[in-house]
């Protein structure tokens, strides 16, 4: 891997950019799958994209509020959406499935473990369903604001919240194992790498805590609004924010090595897909560059990408999540 230092640190425009264009609102979530990235919005619709033609392939219609996160499995998407609900779809005929109903707020993220749909929500509760029957098996209560993010590591569930709380819950036992404390706003987004987790706040920063000691490892600060979304490659954090721009930073150091301007609105969601960053924005579109920072990196990327927010910096699809607004 070609080495990371202070010299090569520095900010560029989007080089050789993909923009691909057709929602008619924000896009709020992404996800990749091989060739296709899928996407959802606050116009209440999924789409899916060929990466290499830029095309929509697939619109799917079955959400009546904003869609705010996507994740898949094998050949199904799984959407979470300001309309309470869960929803299933056959990527490849774009059929719903199942709706899985039971949060009472909006499902801000969702995640897979084996055959176990979780979802956190603007209702404080992390769900834990069974995929094949779209039955809830387990509720998590423990967090006192909307909780916004989630990750999982083994048996672990990673969840971040606006009471500006990191949790460490075990999946069998349903129990919360540790509480993380250290950002001064909400806490909009996780992610995992090995033993660290990574997360993203209202308060501008980026932190990355040991998850078994919960100790904040190091801050990484160079934001200037809200950090939205994070997502992992090896030794590099890519991370979205309300200043319209993606960072990229190096772990070890703590430093921002690359910031990549473009977007003309709030970057929502950031992914990866082997060297390319993919983002989505307030703007409607959805962008894919290229990373020349590392040119001799080989390596494929790991995808952990999703989207969180907070509802007093959001349009009124957003703002219905959560009804009368902040608890």
């Amino acid at each position: 891997m070609a080495e990371i230092t202070p010299e090569n640190s520095g900010e560029m425009q989007f080089g050789q950019t993909k923009t691909l264009e057709g929602h008619n609102s924000s896009v709020i979530s992404i996800t990749i799958k091989d060739n296709l990235i899928i996407s959802g919005s606050s116009d209440i619709t999924i789409k899916i994209w060929d990466i290499d033609s830029r095309e929509c392939i697939k619109t799917l219609e079955g959400h009546t509020n904003t869609v705010i996160s996507i994740t898949i499995k094998d050949n199904l998407i799984i959407s979470g959406s300001s309309d309470y609900t869960i929803k299933i779809w056959d990527i490849y005929s774009g059929l719903c499935i199942k709706t899985l109903r039971g949060h009472t707020r909006g499902v801000t993220s969702i995640a897979i473990k084996d055959n176990l749909i979780i979802s956190v929500s603007g209702d404080k509760t992390i769900k834990i369903w069974d995929i094949d029957s779209g039955k809830c098996i387990k509720t998590l209560k423990g967090h006192t604001s909307f909780v916004m993010a989630i990750a999982i590591k083994d048996n672990l569930i990673i969840s971040g919240s606006s009471d500006k709380t990191i949790k460490i819950w075990d999946i069998e036992s349903g129990k919360c194992i540790k509480t993380l404390k250290g950002h001064e706003y909400a806490v909009n987004s996780v992610a995992i790498k090995d033993n660290l987790i990574i997360s993203g706040s209202t308060d501008n920063t980026i932190k990355i805590w040991d998850i078994e000691s919960g100790s904040c490892i190091k801050t990484l600060e160079g934001h200037t609004k809200t950090i939205w979304s994070v997502a992992i490659k090896d030794n590099l954090i890519i991370s979205g924010s309300f200043d319209k721009t993606i960072k990229i930073w190096d772990i070890e150091s703590g430093l921002c090595v690359r910031t990549l301007k473009g977007h003309k609105d709030w970057v929502y969601t950031v992914g990866i897909k082997d060297n390319l960053i993919i983002s989505g924005s307030g703007d409607k579109s959805i962008r894919i560059t290229p990373i020349t920072l590392l040119p001799n990196e080989s390596s494929k990327f790991e995808m952990v990408i999703d989207s969180y927010w907070l509802p007093e910096y959001l349009d009124q699809h957003l703002m219905d999540c959560f009804n009368s607004g902040k608890d």
